[in-house]
């Protein structure tokens, strides 16, 4: 047994294995409820944390001869793992034909080695990058990048609302609600080689409270009427501040008619802190694209993100 299981194994044979059994039912089979709730929504993004719990508690209740309870967490189990099956299992079929390469990257405002970046950037073959948090120090340390990308959109904004839009091919003029919103977001449409193509880049607020919450699920909704309506390919990528086990993220996926370009890559964590990791940069497409690639960059570079790239090729008419 896995050293770092024992605790976990401790908890549940000192407390009350019923109790969990309900408390991981709510983070899995009850995270539709985190539509209404905050609480429960961030739950559901732990939910390889249930799923372990999960397998404990069934291998415990069925060592106690407790047959219903066992079969209630197989089933909890199930549940919670079957839909993520397609992260593995669905690589689309290889293309020859050159893509446009999408990076998306929070590059952590307060970072203490900006330094590190611009090396890594530049040695980058991508056509469009967003940055998050990307504050005017960062601005002034990445201007060399303007050469290779020429055309630029940045929110204007500090802090965590830093957000700079760069791409090889020329650029609309951005959505000016996008950029006036106390969190801005970026909607503009790329002119590149194969055609238009609406980019909309988004850094909502950390859903920690309920305001925060529900400011975070208006731009979700704004941002999936935007993606549902473009009339063109689409690309929405950024930090969400959002697992795909959240309600919020399907609804996203749902009503934007789009599909997580990780399908068939695997589910990997973009963001690590105290220990902890989730997948919550994302790049989002419509089924205009055939997704080539679509990978989680190992270093950091002193921000607390990883860097998401995924290359996109469009299909056949």
């Amino acid at each position: 047994m896995p050293h770092r299981w024992k605790p976990l194994l401790k908890a549940i044979a000192g407390g009350s294995p019923g109790l969990l059994l309900g408390i991981a039912a709510l983070g899995t089979a009850g995270s539709p409820l985190g539509i209404w709730s905050s609480h429960v929504e961030r739950m559901s993004h732990f939910r390889w944390w249930w799923i372990g719990m999960l397998v404990l508690l069934a291998a415990w209740f069925f060592r106690k001869r407790r047959r219903a309870l066992a079969a209630t967490a197989v089933a909890l189990i199930a549940w919670a793992a079957v839909p993520l099956a397609p992260y593995w299992i669905s690589r689309p079929a290889a293309t020859d034909e050159k893509g446009l390469t999408f990076l998306a990257w929070n590059v952590l405002w307060e970072n203490p080695t900006k330094e590190l970046a611009m090396p890594w950037l530049s040695h980058q073959d991508a056509d469009v990058l967003l940055l998050t948090e990307c504050t005017d120090d960062w601005r002034e340390r990445l201007a060399p990048l303007k050469e290779k990308y020429p055309h630029q959109i940045s929110s204007g904004r500090d802090g965590a609302e830093g957000m700079w839009l760069l791409s090889r091919h020329p650029l609309d003029a951005p959505d000016p609600d996008g950029l006036a919103a106390a969190k801005p977001w970026i909607s503009t449409v790329m002119h590149a080689p194969g055609g238009p193509v609406r980019v909309i880049g988004m850094h909502p607020r950390t859903p920690r409270s309920g305001p925060r919450f529900d400011q975070r699920n208006e731009q979700y909704d704004r941002a999936a009427g935007i993606a549902s309506n473009a009339g063109m390919p689409v690309v929405l990528l950024g930090d969400l501040n959002c697992t795909p086990y959240s309600p919020w993220f399907q609804r996203l996926l749902k009503r934007g008619k789009l599909r997580d370009s990780a399908l068939g890559f695997g589910l990997h964590s973009t963001w690590r802190s105290n220990g902890i990791g989730l997948p919550i940069d994302h790049i989002l497409v419509s089924d205009h694209w055939q997704v080539q690639s679509r990978t989680v960059s190992p270093d950091r570079m002193g921000s607390d993100h990883h860097p998401v790239v995924a290359v996109l090729s469009r299909k056949a008419p």
